[in-house]
């Protein structure tokens, strides 16, 4: 995850398959990764490696994080 398509820090998201039969992958991150996140427009892709090595983009979006308001 990055603030914009251009920005060189990133923020590691994890992806997990779940459901293999049905093609379920869930995505997290660590606490500690997430207290340190902004608010504000995040964007986000997940590439899929095959055996041979070929790169397959398969979802990409936008996050969006909001502010706690909680203490």
């Amino acid at each position: 995850m990055r603030k914009s398509y251009y920005a060189t820090s990133n923020t590691i998201i994890t992806s997990t398959i779940t459901g293999n039969a049905n093609g379920e992958i869930t995505l997290s991150m660590t606490a500690a990764n997430t207290a340190n996140l902004t608010p504000g427009r995040q964007v986000f892709d997940l590439l899929i490696t095959s055996p041979t090595g070929v790169k397959t983009r398969v979802v990409e979006g936008v996050i969006v994080i909001s502010p706690g308001v909680t203490r």
